[in-house]
């Protein structure tokens, strides 16, 4: 039993075809690992420089300030990274998206702990 075309029902067009293939490029993949590593090292001198600044008030609890500084740093660097990462696999240069990713995900491991280790190492000797 087939029902009449009067319900206004059809088969949508084919989906176009794809577009032109987009090589990942070694190079402009190092280049968004550097990106990210970058955004690290600001994060983490941004967080020492609230630190140091907030260590010489009479008030030691304002060096605290450094540190949540710090984590939210961080938070907004992986937010930054993974929006700008995608969207730029997604639009732009697959290999420097990739990259901001790759980049994050490695200096995410070893950055972060360094600078808040750094800023809890400035907290207690300003504390003792």
């Amino acid at each position: 039993m087939s029902f009449p075309p009067q319900h206004g029902w059809s088969v949508p067009p084919p989906p176009p075809p794809p577009g032109p293939d987009r090589p990942i490029r070694t190079r402009r993949v190092f280049g968004g690992i550097g990106l990210a590593f970058l955004g690290q090292v600001i994060a983490i001198l941004l967080g020492v420089a609230a630190i140091v600044i907030g260590g010489n008030s009479a008030n030691s609890e304002n060096a605290l300030i450094g540190v949540y500084i710090e984590i939210l740093l961080q938070i907004l660097l992986f937010v930054a990274c993974l929006v700008v990462g995608i969207v730029w696999i997604a639009r732009k240069d697959r290999g420097i998206g990739l990259g901001l990713l790759i980049g994050w995900s490695i200096s995410v491991a070893v950055f972060p702990i360094a600078g808040i280790g750094v800023c809890l190492a400035i907290v207690n000797q300003g504390t003792s």
